[in-house]
């Protein structure tokens, strides 16, 4: 029996529990078990009217089966029978009524109160409905069932209404209607009448839409396929026989929607339906086959769309059971065993289980042995063997895998024809998997092949064709993979072109167009790394986000089309620091991180991404919470990748990064130890042929290095500069990172030459510095880079030999790199400080506080510009704080003292408790305050700074470098804390931590003489105040200890020298080894340890010691000693003041290398050793191997030396010439050398050999009548004379200076008599001179007396003679006894030349009239001989200096100026500037003999160095002048020209020039003046110089 149309209807009003639209059902009962049960629709609820499509088959007919109408109350398990009607009744009532179509039956179950009327069709007869078809293949390779194609003759559905459908037209085979055909049936249909048949036939129509959408790929169709088996499902009951089959189709026509839609509900809907209709079919029925395919085929589609791996096992599960099922020789078997091992395939993609991939493989190997080479599908088993062996190489790195794919690929393309379409997919398929070998074995050939496969694939490829594009684009990768092997730009401009086509020959609407976008941008990205050509970047962008725009929401790709966005912003975020970019790049990885299912695939990968923009994010804006997550981020990242993945190094070298950040932060050494060991894993897994290999080795270097400066072991820095070389190595010449590679090895190899000093190791940095910097563009990105790490490295080298170029080009190279920095850019602070810092050095070096005000200037936008939150804004802050505290050095400027503590004050405040720094900064805060206590004397400021100190030390640990100066430091201002309290606990502690800080230094280490000279003050102080014997001992202990050490500042060595000498002078020991050794140091301390603005100062102190030295000598009677140690340091002093050429100077000249080398050992030991190179806060090294490095140097300097001295000329390189080399200077009479010490006053008079005393070349005479104090007050009563009398200007009129005269004429004629009686007088006498004897003699004074009128000297109130200098002597100055030895004489027979230079009106000078009738005075002397003149305009720098090289005498009439800021800028003014006495030392006079200044202060001395008098006439003595004449003070002008007239009269008599009458004939010219009545300031102020 077969019932059909079943109608159930119900009484209005309907009850309430029809009237909530509850579920009903028909179910077929067999001995009372449920045999069948079909939903009935709801055709009209308001009516009360349910309906049911399609048949209920009834096995057999009897009481024991019956027909349930059952009512299932929503949302509850509970179920009620309306109505049970038995088959019996139902057959009675249709043989009662045979006529009738219908049947109405009211009923109501015992059990229900429910009226209810069943209206149905009954059939008694066998009903079968059954079709068949061949499985077909869709265009993306999935195998579905064909659509049903015709109904079987003689099915009941279509002889019911027989009349009615055979006109439909139905599709035959795979015939395909046109879509107006379709619909026109779609109506016929839904004309008939027999619900059954229509069902059928709209089943049909379905069918045929879905095969016109595979054929068309029109969704149109696909969507009215879809709605029409909708329909038909509505009208199909379980029960019915054709329900399987409908289910099935319209499951397969939802699959293929989400394969375009990716809507979950589509494939979901279509599991079940073809779920259902498996269920439905017995494994013997001939359509389960084709049910089965259409499930497994919804499983493979929803696990691609997905990636769920339920889906791929449910899959590999029904594909399984699909293959017991298929017979052999069956048309589907092909189908379903492609289907199977691609489902076994996707599993091992997804799964990584090797079995799955055995079990394709094997598969596969079966495949092509059974298909012969004449079957067409031979070369497609062929391409599918060879792809998974391929996959295997891939996973397992068996070459032989990857061979025999090759093999096979290349057998799939020998058989198929140029004519088979499959043809270009074949020839490409063979470039992929040649391109992979090229890939493992390097050789550039492969990929050669590989392009020419994939160019023929291209070629054969009409641009029309579908898969065009993607061929295209495949090509463009494998140029693009050669440009990045090759580095040839016009590969990456081919792959570009093929790219772009493949883009432009894509629909826009087409599902890869997004991904060709995505590649183009990425090549576009790569030109832009290469070339810096910003077009390239933003193109790069625009593309990204295009391929995002089209990427729908769901869709699987889009995550990855969000990263190649990200990582464009990426390089824009690197070349212009625009913080909307990494905010941007943040904000993307996030959103592909929320996108990413737990169990993902590429989740460590997104992890890893979204940590690395973090942690760039804490470098721009130091918030260490971002720090903390970029770690966690990438720590997630490398637990779940796997250890043999290939990913797992870049994610182990991205943890290495951020934990190194994190110690750079926090300076926890084990963050630093785990980086190092993440890093160094990444590169032992990672092999030498990868291209990441070099940019591990590169961080790992870069580690390896910051772990040295760290703990200062030699190696880990071998262990940097061995990455940074292996890493350049493996990096192509033309490798865009090359540059960058280069310069970090440079930083390696520097950080090498600081520790270990090798002068090559300096030269190799700056080389491959200069090869990084030529090879960028200054296009890129990374020049700025570059340019300033060039800067660092020539700053380093100037540091090390002190040429000033070096220093130039460091400032300039630093400045084009802060230049070449966009204003936003994270590194403009740290560009900003190193060019702070390299001109803070150039002030340090010149003194030119513009030098210093740019320094702090950089240094305070670099602050500016850092968010508190910045790591480095502390040091930014205390790099300021120390500029503007060398401010107020320098100026004075108590405001900048204060601010540089404000400075220091926020550093410490923004370094968190436990950094390693901390102590540092508060050591270095604790001595900003000190400094403000010596200014205010506020005892609460040396609390604080002691309070800080104490914090400092006891935040170091014992084993730390910087411990003793920590120690040290403290014991300082302790010790300051004495000298105010005087409590002699203060003076203990003091005494307990300098000499700690000395216990914890090793014995040469640089800086234990400085501590050792404190300790020697300490001891002192206690013994000042004790008496104890035993500190006394310590002392001068202390002191030699310093002294005596090889290493160290020369200057601190010096001093300590001088306390040992003194002290043990004081206390009746033995002493003149002591001053010896304080002498041998002097010329290192002149050219290395004075430092501006500090150098005067200790040149005074220097002179001091000097004489102290010299008047020990002579207590000792060591007279030659005496002789050599005066002349040896006064010669080291006048050097340094004049900027004469240094020994060292005269050497370079000589032997280059050899200078050089000296120099940089000589600096290195001067304490460069201890400090850093740059002021920062780079971690010291350990104290021992300073100290060995250290006494390394000082052998080596000793070797040097002795190296040096074997040089002809250079004899006495470093020490004080022998005495028989002195004393020539006596040989035209006798040299007195004066000196006046706090000790006592002695003369040492150098005689002529032959004299009164033959035996001995030395008389020394005790001034018992002069002392120090004596000389001092003489000096400061003839200073304030001077001044009252104003005769430092010539624009005094004559007659305010006589009215002063007049008034201190008593003055003085009393200084002049002291200087008579006191010192002249006893001298005279003692060498037994006479009146009228007028032998000449030279005075060579030091101290006060360089100030004082000697050769005035007399009693003015006598006029007896014998009572004044003039009388017994002609006297002339010499500096220095070398300035009169013998020399070389000019030849004066050929070219003689007088050079003259009148200026009386020099522009913005008081006129001197008589400058002109001088210098006519001259020319009318000189008769017949050459004389050349300049006046007024003529009489320029240039011109002047010119002539004056060209000339053997020089006459100047000009006004002289003294500096007294900065003597070297004394000179002689001009008519455009000032010709500076700096100018005439460094230009040689070849032909000088003689000079007569006439001019304003050419004899004046500087009266802030006490020790020498600077002034023109001894800067003309050491330009090359054998003599000179000058004045001490400005003179009238009517005296100069009689002073000139009897002075050239003489030494031109006969018309003969003769320099050595000068002196003799200046005596008479002043004598002459004198008798004429011409008060003491007119005559007095002559003097002569030299020979």
């Amino acid at each position: 029996m077969e019932i059909g149309d079943i109608l159930i209807g119900s009484p209005l009003p309907l009850h309430p529990a029809l009237a909530s639209n509850p579920r009903l059902s028909v179910r077929v009962m067999l001995n009372e078990e449920v045999h069948e049960e079909t939903p009935l629709v709801s055709g009209d609820p308001g009516r009360g009217v349910w309906q049911m499509a399609g048949t209920l088959k009834i096995p057999q007919i009897g009481n024991d089966v019956s027909l349930a109408i059952v009512l299932n109350v929503q949302e509850s398990k509970k179920e009620d029978i309306l109505a049970e009607l038995h088959t019996s009744d139902l057959l009675t009532r249709v043989k009662e009524r045979p006529d009738l179509k219908y049947h109405e039956i009211p009923i109501c179950h015992p059990c229900s109160h429910i009226q209810i009327t069943i209206k149905c069709s009954v059939k008694v007869q066998s009903l079968h409905v059954s079709s068949t078809s061949a499985a077909t293949t869709t265009d993306d390779g999935k195998s579905f069932p064909a659509a049903i194609t015709s109904p079987e003759k003689g099915d009941p559905m279509f002889t019911t209404d027989k009349q009615t459908v055979d006109h439909l037209v139905i599709a035959k085979g795979e015939q395909t209607l046109s879509r107006e055909d379709l619909e026109n049936n779609y109506a016929e249909a839904h004309r008939v009448k027999d619900s059954r048949a229509r069902t059928h036939a709209l089943s049909l129509i379905g069918c045929s839409f879905y095969r016109l959408y595979q054929k068309t790929h029109g969704t149109e169709y696909l969507e009215r396929a879809i709605s029409i088996h909708e329909e038909v499902m509505q009208h199909t009951s379980s029960s019915d026989p054709g329900f399987a089959e409908h289910a099935s189709a319209l499951g397969e026509a939802l699959g293929r929607r989400f394969s375009l839609k990716g809507s979950t509900m589509d494939i979901d809907r279509a599991l079940d339906l073809c779920q259902v209709a498996v269920n439905a079919t017995n494994d013997a029925d001939e359509d389960m086959l084709k049910r089965l395919i259409n499930l497994g085929s919804c499983h493979d589609s929803r696990f691609d769309g997905l990636d769920e791996i339920k889906d791929i096992n449910e899959s590999v599960s029904t594909w399984i059971r699909t293959m017991c099922l298929v017979q052999q020789g069956d048309s589907t078997m092909s189908v379903v065993v492609h289907n199977y091992w691609s489902a076994l395939q996707k599993r091992f993609h997804r799964c990584g289980s090797l079995n799955d991939l055995s079990r394709v493989i094997s598969i596969q190997q079966i495949a092509v042995n059974l298909t012969p080479d004449s079957h067409p599908n031979k070369p497609a088993s062929l391409s599918n063997l060879a792809t998974s062996l391929q996959t295997r190489f891939e996973y397992l790195g068996d070459i032989n895998d990857l061979e025999r794919a090759i093999l096979l690929k290349q057998s799939a393309l020998d058989l198929t024809p140029d004519s088979n379409f499959n043809k270009p997919g074949i020839l490409s398929n063979l470039g992929n998997a040649i391109e992979l070998r090229f890939r493992r074995l390097g050789d550039i050939g492969d990929l050669d092949n590989a392009i020419l496969f994939k160019q023929a694939a291209a070629n054969l490829t009409p641009d029309g064709h579908s898969n065009k594009p993607a061929i295209l684009s495949n090509l463009g990768s494998s140029v693009l993979l050669r440009f990045k092997n090759l580095g040839e730009v016009e590969d990456l401009k081919r792959a570009i072109s093929f790219q772009q086509a493949a883009v432009d020959l894509m629909p826009d609407n087409h599902p890869n167009k997004p991904t060709l976008l995505q590649n183009l941008g990425g090549s576009f990205r790569l030109r832009y790394m290469r070339l810096a050509d910003i077009n390239d970047l933003e193109k790069a962008l625009l593309l990204s986000q295009t391929a995002v725009n089209l990427t729908p929401e769901g869709h699987p790709d889009r995550p990855g089309r969000f990263s190649s966005l990200r990582d464009s912003l990426h390089s824009r975020f690197e070349r212009y620091g625009n913080i909307q970019d990494l905010k941007n790049m943040i904000t993307i990885d996030q959103t592909v991180l929320d996108l990413t299912p737990d169990n993902h695939p590429a989740m460590p990968r997104r992890l890893s991404s979204l940590g690395t923009s973090l942690q760039l994010y804490f470098k721009r804006l130091g918030d260490v919470r971002d720090l903390e997550d970029a770690v966690s981020f990438q720590q997630a990242a490398v637990r779940l990748t796997p250890d043999d993945s290939p990913d797992k190094p870049a994610r182990l070298g991205n943890l290495g990064l951020s934990i190194r950040l994190r110690f750079e932060r926090f300076g926890d050494i084990k963050d630093l130890e785990r980086a190092i060991s993440f890093q160094q894993t990444a590169v032992n897994l990672t092999p030498d042929v990868h291209p990441e290999k070099p940019v591990r080795l590169n961080n790992l270097g870069s580690s390896a290095l910051l772990y040295f400066k760290r703990l200062g072991h030699l190696e880990d820095l071998e262990r940097a500069v061995s990455s940074f070389q292996a890493a350049i190595n493996l990096t192509p010449e033309d490798n865009p990172e090359k540059p960058a590679r280069l310069s970090n090895l440079a930083d390696s190899i520097q950080a090498r030459f600081e520790r270990l000093g090798a002068i090559d190791d300096m030269e190799q940095a700056i080389s491959l510095e200069q090869t990084a910097a030529n090879l960028t563009p200054d296009s890129h990105p990374n020049k700025p880079v570059l340019l300033n790490n060039l800067g660092i490295v020539f700053l380093s080298r100037f540091q090390r030999l002190g040429d000033i170029r070096d220093l130039e080009r460091a400032i300039s190279f630093k400045q084009t790199a802060l230049d070449l920095t966009p204003i936003n850019h994270p590194e403009k602070m740290c560009r900003l400080t190193s060019l702070g810092l390299s001109v803070e050095f150039r002030f340090r070096r010149l003194g030119d506080v513009r030098d210093l005000e740019k320094a702090i200037s950089c240094q305070q936008a670099a602050v500016n510009l850092t968010p508190d939150s910045h790591p480095d804004k502390p040091i930014w802050l205390t790099n300021l704080g120390n500029s503007t505290q060398l401010q107020f050095e320098r100026l004075g400027n108590i405001g900048a003292l204060e601010k540089a503590v404000e400075l220091m004050q926020a550093a410490v405040d923004l370094t968190p408790e436990g950094h390693p720094d901390r102590p540092l900064r508060l050591g270095k805060l604790g001595s900003s305050i000190d400094r403000l206590f010596d200014h205010h004397r506020d005892v609460k400021d040396l609390e604080r700074s002691i309070s800080l100190k104490q914090v400092a030390v006891d935040l170091t640990p014992d084993g730390h470098p910087l411990k003793p100066a920590m120690l040290s430091s403290l014991g300082s201002s302790i010790a300051t804390q004495f000298e105010h309290s005087k409590d002699v606990k203060d003076l203990e502690k003091a005494i307990f931590l300098k000499q700690s800080a000395a216990d914890l230094t090793p014995d040469n280490h640089p800086n234990r003489p400085s501590m050792l000279n404190d300790l020697g003050t300490l001891f002192l102080s206690r013994f000042k105040s004790q008496n104890s014997a035993s500190d006394l001992k310590s002392a001068i202990s202390s002191f030699h200890a310093s002294a005596t050490s090889t290493t160290g500042p020369f200057l601190i060595r010096f001093q300590s020298a001088a306390m040992w000498a003194d002290l043990s002078h004081q206390h009746g020991e033995e002493c003149l080894k002591a001053f010896e050794h304080a002498i041998n140091l002097l010329p290192q301390v002149a050219s290395l340890g004075m430092q501006f603005p500090n150098q005067y100062a200790q040149l005074t102190e220097a002179g001091k010691v000097l004489r102290r030295a010299v008047a020990i000598a002579i207590e000792s009677q060591e007279y030659k000693t005496a002789v050599q140690w005066s002349e040896y340091g006064r010669s080291i002093v006048w050097q340094h003041l004049l900027s004469l050429r240094s020994p060292l100077e005269r050497l370079q000249k000589v032997n280059r290398a050899l200078a050089d080398q000296f120099q940089t050992i000589s600096q290195q030991l001067e304490g460069s050793l201890s400090q850093q190179s740059v002021p920062g806060e780079a971690e010291p090294a350990p104290l021992q191997d300073v100290a060995n490095r250290a006494s390394t140097l000082a052998a080596e300097r000793d070797g040097i030396i002795e190296k040096i001295r074997e040089i002809p000329e250079f004899e006495n390189f470093l020490k004080a010439k022998a005495f028989e080399e002195l004393t020539p200077a006596a040989y035209e009479g006798p040299v007195a050398i004066i000196n006046v010490d706090r000790l006592r006053s002695d003369a040492l008079i150098l005689v002529p050999y032959g004299s009164q005393n033959p035996t001995s070349s030395i008389v020394h005479i005790h001034l018992d009548g002069f002392s120090h104090d004596m000389s001092g007050k003489l000096f400061s009563d003839f200073s304030r004379l001077l001044s009252s009398a104003r005769v430092r200007a010539r624009d005094v009129r004559k007659s305010e200076r006589e009215s002063c005269i007049r008034d201190k004429e008593g003055s003085f004629r009393s200084i002049l008599y002291s200087l008579w009686l006191h010192l002249v007088k006893p001298i005279l006498d003692e060498l037994k001179y006479q009146p009228g004897d007028l032998s000449r003699i030279w005075w060579c004074t030091t101290g006060p007396l360089a100030f004082l009128p000697i050769h005035a000297a007399g009693d003015y109130d006598s006029d007896g003679v014998g009572e004044k200098i003039s009388d017994y002597v002609v006297s002339s100055y010499t500096p220095t006894l070398t300035a009169i030895l013998d020399q070389p004489q000019p030849d004066m027979t050929e070219d003689f030349q007088i050079f003259t230079v009148s200026q009386p009106f020099a522009p913005g000078e008081h006129p001197l009239e008589e400058t002109e009738n001088k210098v006519k005075k001259v020319k009318e002397i000189a008769n017949e001989l050459r004389v050349k003149s300049l006046i007024n305009e003529e009489a320029t720098t240039v011109r002047v200096l010119q002539a004056m090289k060209e000339s053997n005498w020089i006459h100047l009439a000009c006004h002289g100026v003294q500096s007294h800021k900065e003597s070297m800028k004394s000179g002689f003014i001009l008519y455009d500037k000032i010709l500076e006495l700096s100018v005439l030392i460094r230009e040689p006079l070849p032909k000088a003999d003689f000079a007569f200044l006439s001019a304003c202060q050419t004899a004046t001395g500087d009266a802030k160095v006490a020790e020498e008098s600077v002034h023109l006439a001894a800067g003309m003595l050491f330009s090359g002048c054998k003599g000179v004449i000058a004045t001490m003070w400005s003179i009238q002008d009517e005296d100069a020209p009689k002073v000139t007239k009897a002075v050239y009269e003489r030494m031109l008599k006969d018309g003969k020039p003769n320099r050595k009458e000068a002196a003799r004939a200046l005596h008479e010219a002043v004598k002459e003046l004198r008798e004429s009545g011409a008060d003491f300031l007119s005559w007095v102020p002559f003097i002569h110089m030299g020979r």
